[in-house]
């Protein structure tokens, strides 16, 4: 057993749970633990979280598959702890898929978060006596089989992560057979294209056959392991399939890490820039400089796909930032970061700084430093920052990002690729607000005007993003699917729109979802909000004062003489507990999980003020 195993056992025993827990996920964050390891690192976490008095919070997760999946559970549970998280992993019969979601589609007790499925090649390559099918009619059979469970799972209300079909051999015809029409590798590749097409759009689809291709199938796969039992893969194939998996959950469940915090001096060139001055710093020209550059390029790209980029380094202002004003030989500008911190602090204290610029909680931070001890001390002292292992040759740096999955999003949108141009323009308003004499004055100079627009397939990606990922302005944080968020607003006399905003700095895009639907077995007279979140870039501006004017005057036009609202408290909604408070809504009972129910009296209710102008 691994030493951190060991040790953590050892407090376990002694009832140290927090102590143990914390052992693990500081060995796993730093790599310590190997893959042979992970499902015993696992075993202790599970045991531990069981115990813990914070078990019910945990993400609820089932594994069904056409494979054994039992020793997948504690390999996803030290992996999801690695990142802070805990889950309750479950699994159904091996090769029960749809038996196994009717049963969990007729159980009453509560249904798991995300369901995995993850398929194996017995009926879709002829190994379970369906060799005299034609090719056509088993790849049709097999997307029908997988479109069935998607719409149990629709209806259980889980969230999806589909793995893909890989091929293990050539099927004893030679690469060059396998490869051509009705080759193995054909078939393989022709049902999984099959699979993409037609996977709902709020599922997350592991490819199966470029991740074992990415470590290599001789050492990803197992024979001898899959004869015996039924699970196919190698301890360290199996660690890698499983890190996909969690991060397509993670992905579902909270959407990717929002910052990536790099170092400059060894990190985006060579040598130190207060010693070479900004044009004898590594960067093209030489192999080593070369690397560097390939980095940059790859940094260029992820902050293009919405991902934001700070600068944390311990340097001389000047000297860090005159690389990017006068090198030629950068790819990346100064305009390319959100954040830029160049002093002699601690970097946690930074760190801390750059937090409260973007308004973003340090567990949305990745944090890449060439430094060792500067990992570690923000490991041990910032536990919600995610720490890159970094390898010593820069020519690995892209890699180590890539492999460590932080950045995995269901699709992108028109508002990620502007991402960093928003966050510059938020700066712009913080130093406006800073020179206004009063809140009142700032906001007025903002001259914010707000579009109204429904919801429809234009913007359906980006409303479901929103729904998915937004925590702290976020009445109920229920995650809706695509399918759900249309059966909501389509119900008769629901209400419904998402708000567009702009100001004198610049566009905020698409920042808020309002659903309000009418109570069951009511006659539309009175509305519940089922759904009300705003981005935190508009948070203390009115424009939530602005949406409740306008779901009065909507609400009102349709007849409805009630407004019910409901606060579900999490661990990040705080910012809103008090709002139906603030709008004039009569505060109702509590239940024993703390939501509260919030009435209002539509005839008695009085427009809120607020700065902002409504464009609908």
């Amino acid at each position: 057993m691994n030493e951190a195993c060991r040790q953590a056992s050892q407090r376990l025993k002694h009832g140290e749970i927090d102590a143990a827990l914390e052992l693990l996920r500081q060995s796993l964050s730093r790599q310590e633990i190997a893959a042979e390891d992970l499902a015993a690192a696992g075993s202790l976490i599970r045991g531990a979280l069981e115990q813990h008095p914070d078990a019910t919070h945990q993400l609820s997760v089932r594994l069904i598959g056409q494979c054994t999946t039992s020793w997948m559970i504690d390999v996803l549970m030290a992996l999801a702890w690695r990142d802070g998280t805990g889950l309750r992993v479950s699994e159904a019969e091996y090769d029960t898929v749809i038996q196994d979601l009717l049963q969990l589609k007729t159980d009453r007790s509560d249904h798991p978060g995300v369901i995995v499925l993850i398929p194996w090649t017995q009926r879709l390559l002829g190994e379970s006596g369906a060799a005299d099918r034609s090719l056509d009619m088993r790849l049709a059979d097999e997307l029908e089989h997988w479109q069935q469970a998607w719409e149990l799972i629709e209806t259980i209300g889980s969230k999806l992560v589909q793995v893909g079909f890989d091929w293990v051999s050539t099927g004893g015809v030679g690469y060059h057979v396998a490869a051509q029409q009705a080759g193995t590798f054909d078939v393989i590749r022709r049902a999984n294209a099959g699979l993409r097409k037609a996977l709902p759009g709020d599922a997350y689809f592991v490819d199966l056959e470029a991740i074992s291709g990415q470590m290599g199938r001789e050492t990803f796969y197992d024979p001898r392991q899959y004869h015996w039992t039924k699970q196919p893969f190698s301890e360290r194939g199996l660690a890698l399939v499983c890190e996909h998996i969690w991060s397509g959950i993670r992905a579902l469940h909270s959407g990717p890490k929002k910052v990536l915090v790099l170092d400059l001096d060894g990190t985006l060139w060579g040598g130190l820039v207060g010693e070479l001055g900004p044009h004898g710093i590594a960067l093209g020209e030489t192999p080593e400089g070369e690397a560097f550059r390939s980095f940059q390029r790859y940094l260029k790209n992820l902050h293009q796909s919405g991902t934001l980029l700070a600068v944390c380094s311990k340097n001389n202002p000047d000297d860090a930032m005159e690389p990017f004003l006068s090198n030629p030989g950068m790819l990346l500008k100064r305009e390319d970061f959100a954040a830029f911190e160049a002093s002699w602090d601690p970097k946690v204290e930074a760190l801390g700084r750059i937090s409260g610029q973007l308004n973003l909680g340090l567990d949305s931070f990745v944090f890449f430093d060439d430094s060792p001890v500067e990992r570690e001390q923000v490991r041990q002292m910032l536990p919600d920052v995610r720490v890159v292992e970094v390898p010593p040759d820069p020519a690995d740096y892209v890699r180590a990002l890539d492999d460590a999955l932080c950045f995995e999003r269901l699709a992108l949108t028109a508002e990620d690729s502007r991402r960093t141009e928003q966050y510059q323009e938020e700066q712009q308003r913080t130093a406006q607000r800073q020179s206004a004499g009063t809140i009142e004055e700032y906001q007025q100079s903002l001259q914010m005007k707000a579009t109204i627009v429904p919801i429809d397939e234009s913007n359906m990606q980006r409303v479901v993003q929103l729904i998915g990922k937004t925590n702290q302005f976020n009445l109920t944080t229920r995650r809706h699917s695509t399918s759900e968020v249309l059966s909501l607003i389509t119900r008769p006399h629901a209400t419904s729109f998402c708000v567009q905003l702009q100001d004198r700095f610049g566009d905020y895009g698409l920042i808020s979802v309002l659903i309000a639907v009418p109570q069951e077995r009511g006659d539309g007279s009175t509305l519940e909000i089922d759904t009300w979140l705003m981005s935190c870039r508009a948070i203390g501006r009115t424009v939530e004062q602005a949406i409740f004017n306008v779901l009065i005057e909507r609400a009102t036009a349709q007849d409805v003489n009630r407004l019910v609202g409901v606060y579900r408290p999490t661990a990040k909604n705080a910012p809103v507990r008090d709002l139906y408070d603030r709008l004039g809504f009569r505060h109702g009972r509590d239940a024993d999980d703390g939501t509260v129910i919030y009435t209002l009296d539509l005839p008695a209710a009085a427009p809120a003020t607020t700065f902002v102008a409504i464009d609908s």
